[in-house]
């Protein structure tokens, strides 16, 4: 249901970019959890440009279930005031608008001028430093998380780091990780456009993420009593 009207009710959490590609998947992740007992997520909303298509991706995400009663918000990466409205409505933000380069400084912004926490699920590297180097300060200040990487390519990794620092016996622990990952099919693995285009521009602008980097203060790295080296081999198997 189109919900532009209102502006009193707090949601727990706003999908943005809920129609693409990404967003309709974790539409549907998210639905499994909406309102179940021990859940905390008890109220959520959809948000993008086009509310006929967030319904169609309400719709296919909650299938063959007819589609829950969630409102449909019009927002627009371009126009500031329709995200701050956004924001100012939800206790957490959640982005699936890509590429990030692109599209997601002004999310950032606004959720952070707000208050409220922020995901996304965003690959990019000089996006997420840019971010950190940007609003760090502002969002510390209001306690706004600011939180990247939440995607598929992120997590596993994440996940093997901790699960490897964790079998270290103390004093030994890891200076270093390096994760690798294989992809497995039963047919063809795809990928969609807006991954393309963010690997793509990641490559072409190698290089203002160095020249960031090196305009950045240099952090010490832990202090360990020894030197250690281990890797992680992660390989999950996709099945489409």
């Amino acid at each position: 249901m189109a919900d532009d009207d209102s502006q009193t009710q707090a949601f727990d959490l706003v999908i943005l970019g809920a129609s693409g590609f990404t967003g309709k998947y974790v539409v549907r992740e998210a639905l499994k959890f909406l309102g179940t007992p021990n859940s905390p997520l008890k109220t959520l909303a959809l948000a993008g440009r086009n509310p006929s298509k967030l319904a169609q991706s309400l719709a296919w995400a909650a299938a063959p279930s007819s589609p829950p009663p969630i409102p449909l918000i019009s927002a627009d990466v371009s126009d500031p005031s329709s995200l701050l409205a956004l924001c100012r409505r939800t206790k957490l933000l959640l982005n699936c608008v890509g590429p990030f380069r692109l599209y997601g400084d002004p999310v950032v912004a606004v959720s952070v001028e707000a208050g409220i926490d922020y995901l996304d699920i965003s690959g990019e590297p000089e996006f997420m430093e840019r971010m950190e180097a940007k609003y760090h300060d502002k969002a510390a200040k209001v306690g706004s998380l600011v939180v990247s990487a939440c995607g598929f390519d992120s997590l596993p990794a994440e996940m093997g780091l901790m699960f490897n620092s964790r079998q270290w016996v103390s004093p030994a622990v890891p200076n270093r990780v390096e994760a690798y990952l294989s992809l497995e099919s039963e047919t063809r693995i795809v990928g969609n456009v807006g991954t393309y285009e963010s690997a793509v521009l990641g490559v072409a602008n190698a290089g203002q993420l160095q020249e960031l980097r090196r305009s950045r203060p240099k952090r010490a790295r832990p202090a360990v009593r020894q030197f250690f080296f281990t890797s992680i081999s992660i390989k999950p198997t996709l099945k489409f």
